[in-house]
């Protein structure tokens, strides 16, 4: 089973754009009037109404270091609508160009950069860990007292099993591989503790604060690579045996599987056998040594089952955020991952991506997923467009890639990153905007 999540690394309902709702600190009701919604386009015909999304993912230090106020207002006069800031963040070493701080930046790393209401916390040990500037004063808050005034959205950026520091300190709740090995950076779904966090945190952000809509990425399987410190791997694994080394056989996943009638102990030691195969005869692979994950299954049907199983949790996981998490509020549930069909009725947001891509290529990657949408579903369907390493590489051909988009029938762009984004490519953006 592949991992369906966006992290770009691997990231909205349809509406005019609309002041967000009076904003309110912790504790204080939403109200938002309803948007109307339209049909998704037919591909055949270029769109004729405006984008009503116009994103821009950020982070909190963007408003530490260069002012809330200025920051947004710069972004209303772009002509953006929502800001994506991340509500909780992983981990980076980031080159930041025109932070008047810093050039360059380490983030904490998996901390929250709000304040966290504890007593939603009591159904799970785990709660967030809190950023130091959100000790300092809470951004979350900041920016929504500002939502009115310059007429933006906020949407929370929300990163979810994708926590180093949480899996560090109780990792009987994160991944655990077939020998037993805790995936670090990767909480276990599988895990009731693990999924009472995520629901929490989503119950903190959308009933505590104005939310648009929370943003949801990494609340899924995570995969064995990861990006840490001189991360290596001598024995040259296949994508294939990475997801295996990978794969969560946690008590309580397993223990979920079988109840629901599944093997999942043949299932591990097929998993297992493959692995040590390869570990034995490494750089060399054994004659008929699977090579993909459905060749694998195809020999191995309680694996099969047992993959099937593991995305039945991350399904469910989604739905019960719908209803148990946003319950009573009226943020919208959008999720960084191509449409599913699985999650898609409570859901209110699919993506795309395109990142270091030319017009023409943004167009087919557009089409291709909005083929994917049923006509009859009614939601957002935005593009993430990456604002740096050469591309766009002129604001012309940034105003050719939001048309394609366009062209393609997304609702429209989100731009990756006011942090790290040049300058000059970040004022570009106003002119791609124009008229759309």
């Amino acid at each position: 089973m592949r991992n369906s999540t966006l992290s770009r690394r691997h990231l909205l309902q349809i509406g005019t754009l609309a002041a967000a709702a009076p904003a309110r600190l912790k504790g204080a009701k939403r109200s938002l009037t309803g948007m109307p919604r339209s049909k998704p386009t037919d591909l055949k015909h270029p769109p004729v109404t405006k984008f009503s999304t116009k994103g821009l993912f950020m982070h909190a230090w963007d408003l530490r270091d260069e002012g809330a106020d200025r920051v947004m207002a710069w972004m209303q006069d772009l002509g953006l609508n929502q800001m994506c800031i991340a509500g909780c963040y992983h981990s980076g070493w980031f080159v930041h160009p025109h932070n008047p701080r810093h050039r360059a930046y380490m983030t904490e790393g998996s901390v929250a950069y709000f304040r966290p209401d504890l007593k939603l916390y009591d159904g799970t040990p785990m709660h967030p860990q809190v950023a130091s500037i959100a000790k300092e004063s809470n951004w979350l808050a900041v920016a929504a007292e500002r939502l009115e005034k310059f007429r933006l959205r906020m949407i929370s950026w929300t990163i979810g099993a994708h926590n180093t520091r949480l899996g560090l300190m109780y990792p009987q709740f994160t991944v655990q591989n077939v020998y037993g090995d805790s995936i670090p950076h990767a909480l276990s779904i599988g895990h009731d503790s693990t999924r009472e966090y995520l629901k929490a945190l989503c119950r903190d952000l959308a009933s505590n604060y104005p939310m648009f809509g929370l943003q949801l990425e990494s609340f899924g399987w995570m995969e064995l690579r990861h990006g840490h410190h001189h991360e290596r791997d001598l024995t040259g694994l296949t994508p294939l045996e990475q997801e295996l080394l990978a794969m969560c056989f946690n008590p309580q996943t397993t223990g979920k599987a079988e109840k629901a009638g599944i093997d999942a102990g043949k299932a591990r030691e097929v998993v297992k056998a493959t692995l040590e195969n390869a570990f034995r005869e490494a750089p060399d692979r054994p004659k008929g040594h699977p090579h993909t994950m459905e060749e694998l299954e195809a020999k191995a049907p309680d694996l099969k089952a047992y993959n099937q199983f593991r995305q039945s949790l991350a399904d469910s996981l989604i739905v019960e955020i719908k209803q148990e998490s946003l319950k009573g509020t009226a943020c919208l549930l959008m999720m960084q991952v191509h449409y599913r069909q699985q999650i898609a009725a409570v859901c209110d947001g699919f993506a795309t991506w395109a990142y270091g891509e030319p017009p023409t290529r943004v167009l087919e990657i557009v089409r291709q997923s909005k083929a994917k949408i049923p006509q009859d579903w009614e939601g957002e369907f935005p593009c993430y467009i990456r604002l740096g390493m050469g591309v766009p590489d002129s604001e012309r051909q940034l105003r050719e890639i939001v048309l394609a988009l366009k062209q393609g029938g997304s609702t429209g762009p989100v731009f990756y990153n006011y942090s790290e984004s040049p300058q000059k490519m970040l004022g570009w953006i106003k002119n791609a905007l124009n008229d759309v």
